[in-house]
């Protein structure tokens, strides 16, 4: 998994981590739009209303980078970070069911304009991980971190930039 960085391989495996990604967070989107009770929902809208208030750009891509970026940790950081999609999949379904939407078209709402790029950075910070794993495995991790990682690095921070932006400028309705 040497080489150029932004090779076939590489957009394959992020192209598959993304489709994981909205697989998961449809999955359990769904499983908790059916198993939150309406006091449940409530809270988590009240919670989420209360933080967009002060949602800025900033906040918003501070608190995305502080969940994800060990994510790069070889082999466990992806898993623990399955922990961050489904608790926000939760979310999203608890949002649906205070909402009065399918979570469907919850899903749909969110993931299209800010999910998209948002799971974007995410998907190249879990390849990122995968292909330091192969490069563990195979005894040349120092070169995939001298030649290839902080690349992956600067586009996972610059497609997180953009979608708290997006995030931002859609919760003040901009």
């Amino acid at each position: 998994m040497e080489g150029v960085f932004l090779s076939k391989t590489y957009f394959i495996v992020v192209l598959l981590v993304f489709l994981a990604l909205a697989a998961l967070t449809f999955a359990f989107a769904y499983e908790s739009y059916a198993t939150t009770t309406p006091s449940a929902a409530s809270q988590t809208k009240s919670q989420v209303n209360t933080l967009r208030q002060s949602a800025t750009p900033q906040s918003i891509f501070l608190n995305n980078f502080i969940v994800s970026i060990f994510t790069i940790i070889p082999i466990a950081g992806p898993i623990l970070f399955a922990g961050v999609c489904i608790n926000t999949a939760e979310a999203i379904g608890q949002l649906a069911y205070a909402y009065h939407v399918s979570p469907f078209l919850y899903v749909i709402g969110v993931y299209i304009p800010v999910g998209t790029i948002e799971n974007s950075a995410y998907s190249v910070i879990i390849a990122e991980s995968i292909f330091l794993t192969v490069a563990l495995a195979k005894g040349n991790l120092k070169d995939r971190l001298k030649n290839q990682t902080w690349k992956s690095l600067i586009l996972y921070v610059a497609v997180l930039a953009v979608s708290a932006t997006i995030e931002a400028a859609l919760i003040r309705g901009i």
